[in-house]
């Protein structure tokens, strides 16, 4: 019966993981199209099976900055990560690995995280181009 109950959450977990790295994929297009910028949002699925973008306050001015705009998320997804299944924050992780720009997308699930970098050019404000994702164990934010 635990076997059964691991299967059945490892399909879940990797659908989670699937659709929300599509969704932040398209989220992080549109606003760096619109913006040639991005700040740190927040994608979760609840355990009622919904679906919700969340965002910290966006910054006025240069006073805040990207981690403390990503460390703002994590302390608002701790807080109802009782009602959560999985959720994913994408940001900018531009110059982290390599020169370069990429998407960071941190992945966490009840069982597992991940941590997906995208590499990606825009040439233009309707050109979108990704290049291949590196993945790694993610570190876990919400559940241990």
């Amino acid at each position: 019966m635990t076997t059964k109950w691991r299967e059945v959450t490892s399909i879940e977990c990797q659908q989670d993981f699937d659709d929300l790295l599509d969704v932040c994929i398209d989220i992080a297009a549109e606003r760096i199209s619109e913006n040639w910028g991005l700040h740190p949002v927040a994608v979760v699925n609840d355990l009622s099976g919904g679906q919700r973008v969340l965002a910290p306050q966006q910054p006025q001015g240069d006073g805040e900055s990207h981690p403390a705009m990503h460390e703002q998320l994590v302390r608002d997804l701790r807080a109802v990560a009782d009602d959560l299944r999985s959720y994913a924050i994408v940001s900018d992780a531009t110059g982290e690995e390599a020169s370069g720009t990429y998407l960071e997308v941190l992945l966490e699930h009840r069982e597992y995280a991940m941590r997906i970098l995208v590499p990606y050019l825009m040439p233009d404000a309707t050109t979108f181009d990704l290049g291949p994702t590196k993945a790694s164990v993610g570190q876990r934010l919400l559940w241990p």
